[in-house]
């Protein structure tokens, strides 16, 4: 845990120095998100809604912090069984922008992996935090945003990972544009 607070420490600091020289920008978004491996059987495709900041740093770089909520059905629900898994990424990252929109942004972070069953209106939940990492490719132009990115985590010989398609747009803060 500590190295996860001394990571994010480092991203903000990291902001603060730079964060004139570039495009800042917060955004907003929505996912659908297509398990992978074992977790794709069990689950079926989750919906999700993210936030994220982004600080400039110089002309075609930002730091990002992503967080959200993402949940999804498990693949043989029933009446009388239900079960449901949910995702909370906290991920650091560097997005670099490319002429024509472009960009690509590997993250960094922790995940914490909530699950619930309901056997026959009986409801018992639980969750745990795993490191996560992710990595998407985009086009952004005009605000809107539109990419897609891999997601996964790995704890106790449990895979958890996905491909999620996302739409959103990203509002400017201020500093200077960013050149696309």
């Amino acid at each position: 845990m500590k190295k996860i607070i001394l990571f994010f420490t480092c991203i903000a600091a990291m902001s603060a120095v730079k964060a004139q020289q570039g495009n800042n920008q917060i955004g907003i978004a929505a996912e659908a998100a297509l398990p992978l491996g074992d977790f794709a059987d069990s689950y079926k495709t989750g919906i999700g809604g993210f936030v994220k900041g982004l600080f400039g740093v110089g002309q075609a770089g930002q730091v990002t912090f992503t967080t959200g909520y993402t949940s999804f059905k498990g693949e043989s629900s029933t009446s009388d069984f239900k079960y449901t898994s949910t995702i909370i990424p906290l991920l650091g990252g560097y997005r670099h922008n490319f002429a024509g929109g472009i960009y690509v942004e590997p993250q960094l972070g922790y995940g914490i992996y909530g699950y619930k069953t309901e056997i026959m209106d009986e409801d018992e939940t639980d969750s745990e935090g795993a490191f996560t990492y992710a990595i998407a490719v985009g086009f952004e132009a005009s605000g809107f945003d539109a990419g897609v990115r891999y997601q996964g985590a790995s704890k106790d010989g449990s895979n958890t990972s996905f491909v999620g398609i996302r739409v959103g747009y990203n509002f400017t803060l201020g500093g200077s544009s960013a050149s696309k």
